[in-house]
Order: structure tokens, then C-alpha cells, then sequence
């Protein structure tokens, strides 16, 4: 009887250790895949980079990608070379300045490589990240017509099969909204 009871704790470490190596080599989703939930744009009150004020809901309407951004940010920096590409297939990208305190090194990056943003606004103690709902910069969210979020790059956007992706999906929310004046908003 002792005998046995010498074994269990043994199996039990058999079992344990069969089931940490199945969840260390089965395809499980990166972090970059995990998907979220359909919801809202949060209402969170920021201002552009020029001091307007700014908030997500102002445009609905239309379709939109929306780029948590840093200038110290090293992963955002690699992104930065698709971003631009996508902007040049007229997608509209809203860069949000996150918890970035030298505005002036992140308008040095968009003179020297490029703006893809329509918009820049500033996130400067991280509200509308949060209300966004970011696990870490960079990320990126299409927002449909009617303001919601409705895919989520929880990682930076490194290839241009990803990038497409996003292109694609932005096109098939342009087409299903409607038409709109050509305003500058």
C-alpha cells in the first residue's frame, strides 16, 4: 500500500510534464493573432498634434485605421515602411502619439520617412490607449463605419502579407459605407 503512494506524486509529474511539453510545441496562436472582441471606439477626449481637440466617434461615417504609435518605440519604427505604404493605397490611418513625450523626435521620423497618418493625435498619459484597449505598442485597429472596432493587429505590422490584410479589409468596410461629401475632418 505505501508502495503506491510513493507512485502517485510520480505519475502526477509524468502527467504534468506531458502536458507542458504539449503546450510548448502545439500551434498555438502568437499574441499577435489572439483576436478581440467587436466593441465601440472609446469617446476618450484627446487633441491633434496641432492642439485641436479630437475624439475617435467624430468619424464615424467611414472606415478608418487607427496606429498606436511612439517615437520610442523600436517595433514602430520597423513598422513605419508598411504604414506609409498602406496610406499611399488611400487608407486612412489616425496615428495616436502614445505616452510620447519628444513630440519633436516623432515629427522628425514622419519628415524623414514619411507620414501615413491623416490624422496624429496625442495619448500623453495613455487614456485612449487604455480605452482602446492596447496591450503594448505598436497596435493597430480597423474601425467600420459605424465606430467599430472590428479587427486588431496586437503587434507591429512587419510584412506586406499583414499589411494587405489590413488594406483589404479597409476596402471592404469603404465599400459597404456610405458615400460621404469630401470634407476635411
Amino acid at each position: 500500500m505505501k508502495r503506491w503512494l510513493a507512485i502517485i506524486p510520480l505519475a502526477l509529474f509524468a502527467v504534468l510534464v506531458v502536458v507542458a511539453w504539449q503546450q510548448l510545441t502545439a500551434k498555438d496562436p502568437s499574441p499577435a493573432s489572439f483576436t478581440s472582441p467587436e466593441r465601440p471606439v472609446p469617446d476618450t477626449q484627446v487633441a491633434t498634434i496641432d492642439g485641436v481637440p479630437f475624439s475617435l466617434p467624430s468619424l464615424k461615417g467611414r472606415p478608418y485605421l487607427v496606429n498606436i504609435w511612439a517615437s520610442w518605440c523600436t517595433p514602430c519604427r520597423a513598422e513605419h515602411p508598411f504604414l506609409v505604404e498602406m496610406s499611399k493605397q488611400n487608407v486612412e490611418i489616425i496615428g495616436v502619439l502614445y505616452e510620447d513625450p519628444n513630440i519633436p523626435a516623432a515629427t522628425a521620423i514622419l519628415e524623414r520617412e514619411g507620414n501615413p497618418f491623416s490624422k496624429i493625435v496625442l495619448d500623453p498619459k495613455g487614456d485612449l490607449g487604455l480605452d482602446v484597449g492596447i496591450s503594448g505598442v505598436p497596435e493597430t485597429f480597423l474601425v467600420n463605419a459605424e465606430g467599430m472596432i472590428i479587427k486588431t493587429m496586437r503587434a507591429p505590422i512587419l510584412d506586406a502579407n499583414t499589411a494587405k490584410s489590413f488594406v483589404d479589409a479597409y476596402r471592404a468596410e469603404a465599400a459597404k459605407a456610405p458615400a460621404r461629401p469630401a470634407t476635411s475632418s
